[in-house]
């Protein structure tokens, strides 16, 4: 099968041949992998993007040879149920941010460009934990590596300042430097697209009304969802709105006989089956898996239910499996 690569995919290749230091190469073999069309035809070429990927990861981190001098070059390992970074201008209140929502002793101030390293801290909606990650400014001279952490996040936080006078300018600049990058957030033929929520920074401001509606006239009708870490509007909201964006649904697990356990849920993806749910746990559990029983808020009380039943948040399965 012909590979049909895309111009996309050329290009990137093109500046990988030209990149003079690890961090840009590493950068342009993840554009590279991104635009590579997914089929049989490159299984090959994508393992051996990969393969690439990894080796300088492992360059970049210092552990080619003792004593070797850490690049500089960081990345995020994920945890919890999903990973989310925040992004922006200089100055859009990002680190504020981080320092509510998880507690993290994030450095903030008056003046842009404090953080100059990615600091990751946990959010918590309910009884699910979310990664949230604090980045320095998005700009013309952003480190190859900020672009590595967008690129490999599972939700986008983008800080739209609604205390500045630039916010046009400002949201103009990073939509551009997004597309530089073949990172973007609407569908398209090839990009990294990312689902993303747009937060109105310093919504407390007295002019945040007045700019959010010249905003709106750039961005048309796309939603804008409005916090302040002063008087913590939307921040509860912005919990649900994350957990909700990244398509997660819980299930919680019980023994036959047994109460539910509801401290320590099953994280999956929206459309998930029973028999996702019991591969989740392990993949012998779901081998053997006959059927479940389910108890739900749509009526179900212990009804039993097949494999390819399509769960909900917040379904309690029982499972029972052969012999």
């Amino acid at each position: 099968m012909p590979a049909n690569l895309s111009p996309e995919y050329k290009q990137a290749e093109e500046r990988f041949r030209a990149a003079k230091t690890p961090e840009e190469r590493l950068a342009c073999l993840e554009e590279m992998l991104a635009a590579i069309p997914k089929h049989k035809g490159t299984e090959k070429m994508q393992a051996d993007i990969k393969t690439r990927i990894a080796k300088l990861k492992k360059e970049l981190a210092g552990s080619t040879k003792p004593g070797a001098r850490r690049g500089d070059w960081f990345h995020v390992e994920k945890q919890g149920a999903g990973q989310l970074v925040l992004f922006g201008p200089p100055n859009c209140g990002k680190s504020a941010l981080v320092r509510e929502l998880t507690g993290l002793p994030a450095e903030v101030a008056a003046y842009p460009y404090t953080t100059t390293r990615p600091a990751a801290g946990m959010m918590a909606f309910e009884d699910v934990q979310m990664q949230l990650i604090d980045t320095p400014p998005l700009a013309h001279d952003s480190p190859p590596w900020l672009f590595h952490i967008l690129r490999t996040a599972d939700l986008w936080l983008w800080c739209l300042d609604l205390s500045s006078d630039d916010l046009l300018e400002t949201t103009e600049q990073v939509q551009g430097l997004l597309a530089e990058h073949r990172l973007g957030f609407e569908p398209g033929p090839d990009p990294t697209v990312k689902p993303l929520v747009r937060l109105g920074t310093k919504a407390d401001d007295p002019q945040a009304q007045d700019r959010l509606a010249i905003l709106e006239e750039l961005i048309g009708d796309a939603a804008v969802h409005l916090v302040s870490v002063e008087t913590k509007q939307g921040l509860a909201e912005l919990r649900r709105l994350a957990f909700d964006s990244l398509g997660l649904l819980r299930v919680y697990t019980k023994k036959p006989g047994k109460p539910p356990d509801l401290d320590d849920p099953v994280v999956l993806t929206r459309g998930s089956t029973v028999l996702d749910a019991a591969l989740h746990l392990h993949k012998d559990f779901a081998r053997n898996l006959e059927y479940a029983r389910l108890w739900n808020f749509s009526g179900l009380d212990g009804q039993r239910v097949e494999r390819s039943h399509v769960l909900e948040d917040k379904d309690v399965v029982e499972f029972h499996i052969q012999g």
